[in-house]
């Protein structure tokens, strides 16, 4: 099992943060949470002295990971991963990879949004099968995760994993199939009723001239495509696959509805369900005029006051949770997967993600998870519980100690410090009373110190003020 580092929580005598505003310390923890996986409260004070919107423009300053050295890590997993379709394979050691990505990156809105895209372009391994083929979009999906919406639309229609996905492989202009068409514009740029069913036949025929090889590679066949003309949305032309994102963008009769669509999944995701409609509107505006650019998008939302104030609104995804938690406790990464492995790996990190409801490469349909309260679901609540539990077991013994001997030894006065590991502010009431009842109790039962330092971290990392952004 993985190692914690011992990172030393903020103690006395570390070298000091002037304290900004209590207002923009809030934001700015906001924003970490909702546009990163969180922080400490050191790196909440250094970046809200800085100033939040400074934060944003941090946040959003990745380049694309294509031109980066840390994505050959991703380019030689691809490259290492079996090409051929099979049932046997077993995704957990890329899953466990990708959730210290998360919890490791410099770049934390680059793989929020990585997340967020995977999502949106639902692919699961369970139908592919191609390991390859699934890493490749991943890569995919991380280089556009702030790019362009056009080209990622376009990127993504041309992409093995997807065409397996939603039998984009057989569709032939002697026999269009409409399974991506219709997810096309449903789900991933228009929406529901922003289309009829002569549109999805048309997108098929246009989107006419993809396989894949026994590797998994996409591969386009002119002779294959349906080259007559095809009128898509009211717009007449001989379309082929490439020109259906710039119809659905740039020529829908109500205008912008893409804009719209998209602006409001990406809001309900980073932000919230049902986002303001001033929210949305400033998204889209601000998406339109930079002709689809992502950051714009996002850049919009981020500096939103509806965003960045207030309590915690929505309860994290697992991978969230998970990866959260091993950034801000430093749980060390697992070994990088250089062999093919099979049902047997098992890493309890992994397990823990999917007990929660959020299996990575496998979402449980076209449409991605729901979120919201199906992350709050009682099973889905106990996996949670049983994680932060396991995890308080895992922290080090020297990392007890550190924090309990800042303590001068007394378990009751732990919880600040964790907190301050945990960038957790301050704590709801009930979860203030959560903490006492439990020093009371393993007081009383003359509990080790070491165990009850351990169960504070448990309680906070469990609590709603932990588990809600």
């Amino acid at each position: 099992m993985t190692d914690v580092l011992n990172a030393a929580p903020a103690l006395p005598g570390s070298p000091p943060v002037a304290t900004p505003p209590e207002a923009e310390r809030r934001r700015v923890a906001r924003l970490f949470a909702r546009a990163g996986f969180g922080a400490g409260v050191d790196e909440i004070d250094r970046a809200a002295a800085k100033g939040y919107a400074a934060v944003v423009d941090d946040l959003l300053a990745f380049p694309p990971a294509a031109t980066r050295p840390d994505e050959l890590t991703a380019l030689s997993l691809e490259t290492g991963a079996p090409a051929t379709e099979s049932e046997a394979f077993s995704m957990s050691p890329y899953q466990r990879w990708w959730l210290d990505r998360m919890a490791a990156t410099r770049w934390p809105l680059e793989e929020k949004l990585t997340l967020h895209w995977h999502n949106h372009f639902a692919t699961g391994f369970s139908k592919v099968r191609r390991p390859k083929a699934m890493l490749a979009q991943n890569r995919l999906l991380r280089d556009h995760a702030g790019g362009n919406f056009r080209e990622l639309c376009k990127a993504i229609t041309a992409d093995a994993a997807m065409l397996i996905w939603l039998d984009g492989d057989t569709n032939q202009k002697i026999k269009p199939n409409e399974n991506y068409g219709r997810e096309f514009m449903e789900l991933f740029t228009l929406g529901r009723d922003r289309y009829t069913q002569e549109d999805v036949r048309q997108a098929a025929r246009a989107f006419t001239g993809y396989t894949t090889d026994g590797q998994g590679k996409a591969l386009y066949h002119k002779e294959l495509h349906d080259d007559g003309d095809k009128t898509i949305l009211g717009n007449t032309g001989k379309w082929g696959p490439l020109d259906v994102a710039d119809l659905v963008l740039d020529h829908h009769p109500e205008g912008p509805v893409a804009a719209r669509f998209v602006s409001a999944r990406l809001a309900g995701f980073l932000y919230k369900p049902d986002p303001e409609p001033d929210v949305l509107e400033a998204m889209a505006g601000a998406f339109v005029a930079a002709n689809y650019d992502i950051k714009a998008m996002v850049k919009a939302l981020l500096l939103r006051p509806e965003f960045s104030d207030g309590p915690g609104l929505t309860i994290k995804s697992p991978a969230e949770y998970v990866a959260g938690t091993m950034r801000l406790l430093h749980i060390a990464a697992s070994p990088t997967p250089s062999a093919q492995p099979r049902r047997k790996d098992f890493d309890e990190i992994v397990k823990a993600c999917n007990d929660m409801s959020q299996e990575l490469f496998e979402p449980p349909n076209v449409a991605g998870w729901k979120g919201g309260a199906v992350w709050a679901n009682t099973a889905a609540t106990l996996a949670r519980y049983n994680f932060a539990a396991r995890i308080g077991k895992l922290v080090t013994d020297d990392a007890v100690r550190t924090v309990l001997d800042a303590a001068a030894g007394e378990p009751r006065d732990t919880a600040p410090l964790w907190m301050h590991r945990l960038g957790l502010l301050s704590l709801l009431p009930s979860t203030d009373a959560a903490l006492a009842k439990y020093l009371d109790a393993s007081t009383a039962a003359k509990t080790d110190p070491g165990i009850r330092t351990r169960g504070v971290l448990t309680l906070l990392l469990a609590s709603p003020d932990f588990n809600l952004r």
